[in-house]
């Protein structure tokens, strides 16, 4: 079974819990209802980038593209490794 994992999305107020169900953050997002920018769905676009407050995040696939900025992720191909805060 998968660590359940806390990722809360900041700025909409909104807390959810990460179970594995998902296949990446944005799905997760989706399931709580919250409306995000988006396009590919498989990190090419950039679309859904945005900045993380807190947490660590792996990509599930290495050949994705990933920003520069460390502190900046792409949620349509991303989960969390560890309890996640996001400017969202």
């Amino acid at each position: 079974m998968t660590e359940q994992l806390t990722v809360e999305f900041r700025r909409s107020g909104v807390t959810g819990t990460w179970d594995g169900s998902h296949d990446n953050i944005l799905e997760l997002a989706e399931s709580l209802d919250l409306v995000l920018a988006y396009s590919c769905r498989s990190g090419i676009c950039t679309t859904c980038q945005c900045r993380k407050i807190e947490g660590d995040i792996e990509y599930s696939d290495d050949g994705v593209y990933q920003p520069d900025a460390p502190d900046e992720i792409l949620i349509c191909c991303s989960v969390p490794k560890t309890a996640l805060v996001l400017d969202i």
